[in-house]
């Protein structure tokens, strides 16, 4: 800035500096650090849903690569395990061969997830459902035994049941996730979960959209009809989420035809993935290949993040950032 004391006579004027300057022209650009670096996180939490329920409609027209009875779903799990998934989502709902062969709520739990733990020595985060059973006990029982870490919930059930679900999970050191298939359903969360006070910082949320859905279904999916609408409606529930939390923990479902896609957009905005053959069947959103299953999904994440500098978190990375305590 001049020295406005001076002699203003003696200051030069705009056309001089701009000479002595001497404008760069395309061909001559500045260092390539005057660019400052994006605010994107090395880390990227990668979990799996492996639940084949996508298909569970298809009859007898179904890849048997898609896990719908107890053998397959814990086979898939350590697979994605091994392979670089730090988590798997334990859900029976819509899987005939483990929600109807006679195991308790507890049992069937019991049976997965420690049969997974049994069938490998790598380290992950249980990621379990809350809504089976005809009892609160029962609902909470894959937190309350120890079995899972984190719960998904979507915040349109009743509300006494919600905030009880909220304040059990927190009070077990546990973290809850807050489901959200709409911008409506942020505004939900905070309405009747977040406004209460219960949950502890970072707020933890799992966004699903695009997830299919017809005249019968009891809660209508987002509809992405072509990557600009996939990418528009990511961003608004996005930056509904950070209008109440900025420091809010984030993952996105690769999701119905969108899937990979999806999963790409999350990466590049540096956010966290969830993949599985309980959410998309399809390989592309312009073709009708099918996915091999659950393996191919993280298999294709893991490429995908490191080709945009990112690093599958480790279960002790992602329980660091969750603030969960240390797996004992």
């Amino acid at each position: 800035m001049f020295d406005l004391e001076d002699d203003w006579q003696k200051l030069p004027s705009r056309d001089v500096l701009m000479r002595q300057r001497q404008g760069r022209t395309m061909g001559t650009p500045p260092p390539p650090e005057v660019q400052d670096r994006w605010d994107i996180p090395e880390l990227l939490v990668l979990t799996a849903a492996v639940s084949g329920r996508i298909v569970s409609d298809r009859g007898t027209n179904r890849p048997q690569s898609f896990p719908l009875d107890l053998d397959s779903f814990q086979a898939a799990a350590v697979d994605v395990l091994e392979a670089g998934a730090c988590g798997v989502h334990v859900d029976f709902g819509g899987i005939a061969g483990i929600s109807d062969d006679g195991l308790s709520i507890e049992e069937a739990y019991d049976k997965v997830v420690n049969g997974i733990s049994s069938a490998t020595a790598t380290d992950w985060v249980c990621d379990a459902n809350v809504l089976r059973g005809e009892t609160f006990h029962e609902n909470l029982y894959p937190m309350s035994s120890g079995l899972a870490e984190t719960c998904p919930m979507a915040p349109n059930f009743p509300v006494e049941w919600m905030q009880s679900m909220a304040q059990a999970v927190t009070n077990q050191n546990n973290r809850l996730f807050m489901v959200i298939h709409s911008t409506a359903e942020v505004d939900l969360a905070e309405r009747y979960i977040v406004s209460a006070g219960i949950l502890p910082q970072p707020l933890c949320w799992i966004v699903l959209i695009g997830y299919p859905y017809d005249h019968a279904t009891d809660r209508l999916g987002t509809y992405l009809k072509h990557p600009t609408a996939m990418m528009t409606e990511l961003i608004q529930i996005v930056d509904r989420i950070r209008e109440i939390d900025e420091t809010s923990f984030i993952q996105v479902c690769a999701a119905g035809r969108a899937g990979h896609y999806l999963a790409t957009t999350a990466m590049m905005m540096g956010l966290h993935v969830r993949v599985g053959t309980e959410d998309t069947a399809y390989r592309f959103p312009h073709r009708d290949d099918l996915l091999d299953g659950n393996l191919e999904m993280v298999e294709r994440a893991k490429i995908t993040a490191e080709s945009l500098g990112r690093r599958l978190a480790t279960a002790a990375e992602y329980r660091e950032m969750l603030g969960l305590p240390p797996k004992s």
